[in-house]
């Protein structure tokens, strides 16, 4: 609904970030690379160290991962599931505007921008392992990596085809991910 109002209001033409649209790589060594490039990266990787170290060290972060492990046992210690559920979808909200940010930096802006990366941000959580947020960190890096080597094989419209061959084969071996857990289930 929401997408489709956007549609309605603001048309389904992209628009550019002009500002940003023309910059000129800038030589580094073998590597060339534009500054908004070099800007992204880094805030990235600010970014990606943030997180892990709230998740690993702060107290809200450990609470976090022990809602994801065992809501019920979680709530039985005294911690407020519901809060920190609020929390994660709040933090979640804000880093995928910031990837929103970035994402529209690189390509022109349009109602549709995302959409062409959920079945990717699946296929790298679904080989990392769901509910590890490490697990989604390497397998995101992963199918990312082997989706932008594959352009070099297969033809740049059917880039994508790897990560669906990744989905199936780790569905196939392991459905848990790389560092995803054996669960029974029942």
């Amino acid at each position: 609904m929401l997408r489709n109002f956007y549609l309605y209001q603001f048309g389904g033409r992209t628009r550019p970030l002009d500002d940003f649209s023309l910059q000129v790589a800038k030589k580094f060594g073998p590597v060339s690379i534009t500054m908004r490039d070099l800007t992204t990266a880094i805030i990235s990787l600010v970014v990606l160290i943030a997180v892990a170290m709230f998740l690993q060290r702060s107290r809200t972060g450990k609470a976090i991962r022990a809602v994801s492990d065992n809501s019920a046992l979680a709530s039985s210690t005294g911690i407020d599931t519901q809060r920190i559920i609020r929390i994660v979808w709040i933090a979640g909200g804000a880093l995928a505007a910031l990837g929103g940010v970035f994402r529209g930096l690189d390509e022109q802006v349009g109602f549709e921008m995302g959409s062409g990366l959920i079945f990717l941000m699946f296929a790298g959580i679904t080989l990392g392992g769901l509910g590890s947020a490490y697990g989604a960190l390497v397998g995101g890096f992963f199918v990312g990596l082997f989706v932008e080597l594959a352009s070099l094989v297969v033809p740049a419209e059917l880039k994508n085809a790897p990560a669906l061959f990744i989905l199936v084969v780790v569905l196939i071996v392991r459905p848990q991910g790389i560092l995803g857990r054996k669960q029974r289930v029942g």
